[in-house]
């Protein structure tokens, strides 16, 4: 090197090497828990116990049994074709498929709740010869009646025998929420002095609510049945202790409006649905449970989705397809729940086996071969993995990954219904 030269610069090699490969994204969960699915079989049929089956102009693909083994061979064949079989199933939460019951009977003394406590001992019967791990019961209760009630008909549920077997069973009481139906109440029906002295009951006694409205319902206000609703949450938590507030955990997310019909629901409408989840998830320990979104379509454009998820034509994400049109209407309200309540207070279910009157032939009355000899397991088991998979894309689609669907696929479940974490 000549005098007065510098030295070149000598370069570190690694600006000669490719950058590192960015790890991939997870876009699955590693387990999935079912929060809501209900059940009903042959003897609560043949009895008349069951509402949403034997109702007058019933669908036909619920007028069978639906037994918690049918369900879990449709899971075991669903799992699979859930992001390429990588998720592993966590079990269920059994939710009251609405069994007959005398809302005038304040006291039981009637029998106006024999068929509610039937329905949960049928169901932990069925749980305790099942492999389908029950991990907690969502069960009717007379809330609209007050404290006295719900204490009575609690202690007649907690002597239920098969209950306290698999109480046994499980080392811990399964029963975690109670639920009566709002959505075809009259507008204001849980805004009473004694449903809220129910409500406030079950906080105090460690019991959630699984609270039911329809945001498209007309004779219960449309969206101001979700004004109602916060109306009645805030007055519950009034005196309430920290350690003994009611959980309310919003099934169905309201049921909003996804209809293909550009007449309805007007923006306005869903401009409302929005700003009503966003005072919502002020309150806290409010959650929203992604389910039944299927019911809430239209069924011409599920069905041709179903098609397309079945064919595997969903995979191609075309922008004309019906999958994808599906997709983007359930992220219009996903999105705006997603950064009102965040990703720790929304979990997911099914609604099994309400979805099959959108995705199966009317001839298929029951997913059990036993009670339906027309029914294919390779549908049943698509069906349930159509609406898990379509919920995954519309997570992962928002930036959602790894452990964010781990919680939103069990972890917040387990929060909700307080049960243990793995």
């Amino acid at each position: 090197m000549q005098p007065g030269k510098r030295a070149p610069p000598k370069l570190d090699l690694r600006a000669f090497q490719s950058p590192p490969t960015a790890p991939a994204r997870r876009t699955f969960p590693r387990s999935v828990l079912d929060t809501h699915i209900h059940l009903w079989n042959v003897e609560q049929l043949k009895s008349g116990n069951m509402r949403w089956p034997n109702r007058a102009g019933g669908l036909p693909q619920l007028a069978g049994p639906h037994e918690l083994d049918a369900y879990g061979e449709v899971v075991a064949g669903g799992i699979q074709l859930v992001a390429g079989g990588k998720s592993q199933f966590a079990g269920v939460v059994f939710v009251q498929a609405e069994a007959e019951h005398d809302d005038s009977d304040a006291d039981g003394s009637k029998g106006g709740w024999d068929a509610a406590l039937d329905e949960v001992e049928q169901v932990c019967a069925a749980a305790l010869v099942s492999k389908v791990p029950l991990v907690a019961l969502v069960p009717w209760a007379p809330v609209q009646h007050g404290r006295a009630a719900l204490s009575l008909f609690h202690s007649r549920l907690l002597a239920l025998p098969s209950l306290v077997a698999l109480t046994e069973r499980l080392g811990y009481p399964p029963i975690k929420s109670f639920r009566y139906l709002l959505q075809d109440s009259p507008p204001g029906f849980f805004q009473t002095d004694a449903f809220i002295d129910g409500l406030k009951w079950l906080g105090e006694n460690g019991y959630a609510f699984d609270i039911t409205v329809d945001v498209t319902d007309e004779q219960t206000g449309r969206v101001k049945v979700l004004d109602d609703a916060i109306d009645a949450i805030e007055r519950v938590r009034e005196g309430q202790q920290a350690d003994s507030k009611t959980t309310f955990i919003f099934d169905h997310f309201a049921k909003p409006p996804l209809t293909s019909d550009p007449t309805f629901p007007p923006a306005a409408t869903l401009t409302a649905y929005i700003e009503a989840l966003y005072q919502l998830a002020l309150l806290p320990d409010v959650y929203l449970k992604l389910s039944a979104l299927l019911d809430s379509a239209d069924r011409e454009t599920v069905a041709t989705a179903f098609e397309e998820f079945r064919g595997g034509e969903y995979k191609k994400r075309r922008k004309d397809g019906a999958y994808d049109r599906l997709r983007s209407r359930i992220a219009a309200v996903l999105e705006p729940a997603v950064e009102a309540f965040g990703e720790s207070r929304i979990l997911v279910g099914s609604d099994w086996p309400m979805f099959r009157a959108c995705t199966l032939p009317t001839t298929s009355t029951s997913p059990s071969a036993a009670h339906c000899s027309s029914v294919k397991a390779a549908d049943e088991s698509a069906a349930w993995a159509f609406e898990m998979q379509l919920y995954v894309d519309c997570f992962s689609g928002l930036g959602l990954e790894g452990e964010a669907l781990d919680g939103l696929f069990e972890g917040n479940a387990r929060r909700a219904y307080g049960l243990a974490q793995k």
